[in-house]
């Protein structure tokens, strides 16, 4: 990131001798819209995920927000079900200065654990960011528009409105995968109701987005109901060049979904779902 974000989702940070950031979560949903999805939906676990690390570790003056940074792993864990909004959180740092780490538990109003989240970044404190991002855009090839696209039904995906779905439908290969597209038009407001970031690539909150979407296909039933997941991202994946998701031919779980994303024939990212079993 390059600014202090406008708003924000944390709110009366207060930190201990430790460094860990006690606060209360922000209920405003006109400033996060996604706060009216269920609090398990991946848009919300990854949208808390990325406004929650960075604005605690400005909080703790560890984080300089003129300087670039990128996740490079996280993962999360669902409370109960029936867990409501999440009202108050704290923040644990962990990791190297380098490669700060951080601990997020997010509670509802009831004091129940609603998210655990764990995750790692790099800060990136020399590199010539938006030359390098440039030279690697150039070796993709040709962009492309939502309007050129075929993409599946809204129901196939299981997303509310057609313009929130981002794959195709799923390739009838041994191994399953399906192709995504997401472009400044369609993935973010006033576009997309809920997503948001810095508008630069696609995010970790769409990809995790998208691989519900592709494991929604794959289940071919009701709304798909994660209990928890990890990210680990290699590259990044740009935004208005198509990209790849397919399921990793290890995966032999009903519960659980491990994908591979790639775009240009270059792994990005990995990404496991885990769904409820009860």
């Amino acid at each position: 990131m390059k600014k202090v974000p406008r708003f924000q989702f944390t709110e009366a940070h207060e930190m201990t001798a430790d460094g860990t950031v006690k606060f209360v979560c922000s209920s405003n949903r006109d400033h996060w819209p996604w706060l009216g999805l269920d609090p398990f939906d991946p848009i919300v676990v990854q949208s808390i995920n990325y406004w929650a690390s960075i604005e605690t570790g400005i909080a703790r003056g560890l984080l300089d927000p003129a300087k670039w940074s990128a996740l490079t792993r996280m993962d999360w864990t669902c409370g109960n079900q029936g867990a409501g909004r999440p009202v108050t959180g704290i923040s644990e740092q962990s990791g190297a200065s380098d490669e700060p780490g951080y601990r997020l538990k997010l509670f509802d109003a009831k004091d129940a654990v609603v998210l655990e989240i764990n995750g790692t970044g790099v800060m990136f404190n020399t590199r010539d960011f938006e030359t390098w991002r440039m030279k690697a855009k150039k070796k993709i090839g040709a962009l492309a528009t939502p309007d050129t696209f075929s993409y599946a039904d809204a129901a196939a995906v299981g997303v509310m409105q057609q313009h929130e779905c981002f794959l195709s439908e799923l390739n009838p290969d041994k191994i399953p995968c399906a192709q995504a597209l997401i472009t400044q038009d369609n993935g973010f407001p006033p576009a997309h109701p809920y997503h948001s970031g810095s508008g630069d690539h696609v995010n970790s909150t769409h990809l995790a987005d998208a691989a519900r979407q592709f494991v929604h296909q794959l289940q071919g039933g009701p709304q798909t109901d994660i209990s928890g997941g990890e990210m680990t991202f290699v590259r990044y994946v740009e935004l208005g060049y198509p990209f790849d998701i397919k399921l990793d031919p290890e995966t032999g779980s009903t519960t659980s979904f491990a994908m591979q994303i790639s775009q240009a024939d270059q792994l990005c990212a990995k990404v496991t779902l885990r769904l409820r079993s009860d």
